[in-house]
């Protein structure tokens, strides 16, 4: 019995540092990037309001060009 626990703790410890540990750390590894990631009404709602800032973005632009024509100077004034 005694030469038992004597073999069962060498090769517990060996399967726990080569084998449970790795595989512990790939899995919230693996669980970490998958939080990471944006689920799809996330991702949908993200490319919507990138679509928005862009328009956005070009009527900025088109009243800068408005204004520069219309009233010159207008950057200068504080």
């Amino acid at each position: 019995m005694e030469y038992v626990i004597d073999d069962i703790v060498p090769l517990s410890a060996i399967l726990i540092l080569f084998l449970f540990l790795p595989w512990l750390i790939f899995h919230y590894l693996t669980q970490l990037r998958q939080a990471r990631q944006l689920d799809e009404e996330s991702q949908e709602l993200f490319e919507s309001t990138v679509h928005r800032v862009e328009v956005m973005e070009e009527r900025v632009h088109v009243l800068e060009r408005i204004l520069d024509t219309e009233v010159p100077g207008w950057r200068n004034r504080q």
